[in-house]
């Protein structure tokens, strides 16, 4: 007669409550941080898989918002690119979701690389962004001076700071235009 072998010791052993599941992705800001310190370091081109994946995932959260949003819309956009050196971009775009696209291609070249990524609510027209878009870049000047020979690009600018600043000025021109 034969005999079942015996159990082996690991097979149905619970995990320990406290065990993370090993299949988790790591979250937006771990890879957020792991793709700066890369491009913070000098990044050669092209840029390692470990940059690309989290752009991509940058990239994928402005589509779903734009996606949510409608698209088509005047918008100022918050870029913010790590590389040698690191910098905020604010710019406006009919077409956000293509303009942004172009900016991560070009930035990509130069061993730079899309870290976060921030779009406004739609504005009503060319002009009111146009509006916004100046009151945005004043405002983070205030606190980051702009790159040589540009009014839209403030290396070492804080994001969140600059992203605010796009929202206000958006915001700004709404109010101004209810109260015609």
């Amino acid at each position: 007669m034969t005999t079942a072998p015996p159990p082996l010791p690991f097979i149905n052993v619970p995990l320990p409550p406290t065990a993370p599941p090993h299949f988790a992705p790591p979250s937006f800001e771990q890879t957020k941080q792991e793709a700066r310190e890369i491009l913070l370091a000098g990044a050669e081109y092209p840029l390692p898989p470990t940059v690309l994946r989290h752009q991509d995932r940058v990239l994928e959260r402005v589509y779903n918002l734009l996606a949510d949003t409608g698209t088509g819309c005047h918008r100022l956009y918050v870029l913010e690119i790590a590389g040698p050196i690191p910098r905020v971009k604010i710019g406006r775009s009919n077409d956000p979701r293509g303009r942004i696209r172009g900016h991560v291609a070009t930035s990509n070249c130069h061993q730079f690389g899309l870290i976060d990524a921030h779009v406004t609510d739609p504005v009503d027209d060319q002009l009111s962004a146009q509006r916004a878009e100046t009151e945005a870049h004043i405002g983070v000047g205030r606190r980051h001076k702009p790159m040589a020979g540009s009014r839209e690009i403030f290396p070492h600018a804080d994001f969140t700071f600059a992203s605010l600043w796009a929202d206000l000025a958006v915001i700004r021109q709404h109010n101004s235009r209810e109260s015609w």
